[in-house]
């Protein structure tokens, strides 16, 4: 999921209030809570904090993904209520990419990698035409860090 500048504060305060609901918190210390460790990136290269945060929206939409639909329900509400994007609308964006991308039919960057591979992982069956497009990214860009590292194709 690809995160503008622009949209980078509210998609945080998301991620902050969803990490609760999703991570255990006896795992949660001030030095690795996500939104810290994304906090920590965003001050050295932002670029990579939104990315990061938009892997990680795709993790929560992930492990969301077998709610039943009354605590989803209910955390529509609660992201609603906060001013924030409902769980579902995510859940939309984050479908609305992967689908865009199998239309496309090759992934563009690691971004859309990660969103396909979370998708493929989530769908398990229903996944078939997910994977060749993930393994044809693999192979590209394993091809091309090899002819970075040697000079030459391999």
């Amino acid at each position: 999921m690809r995160i503008d500048p622009t949209e980078y504060a509210r998609l945080r305060s998301w991620f902050g209030h969803m990490v609760p609901k999703v991570f255990p918190l006896d795992l949660l210390t001030p030095d690795t809570h996500p939104v810290a460790v994304l906090d920590r990136m965003a001050v050295k290269t932002p670029a990579k904090a939104r990315s990061g945060l938009g892997m990680a929206i795709g993790d929560v939409v992930e492990f969301t993904s077998d709610w039943p639909a009354s605590d989803v329900t209910a955390c529509n509400h609660e992201l609603s209520q906060s001013g924030l994007p409902t769980l579902s609308e995510v859940r939309a964006r984050f479908s609305k990419l992967v689908q865009r991308v199998v239309r496309r039919g090759h992934i563009k960057s690691d971004d859309e990698f990660y969103a396909l591979r979370n998708a493929a992982e989530q769908q398990g069956a229903d996944s078939v035409s997910l994977w060749p497009l993930l393994e044809a990214y693999e192979a590209r860009t394993q091809t091309s860090d090899r002819f970075r590292e040697t000079g030459r194709l391999t």
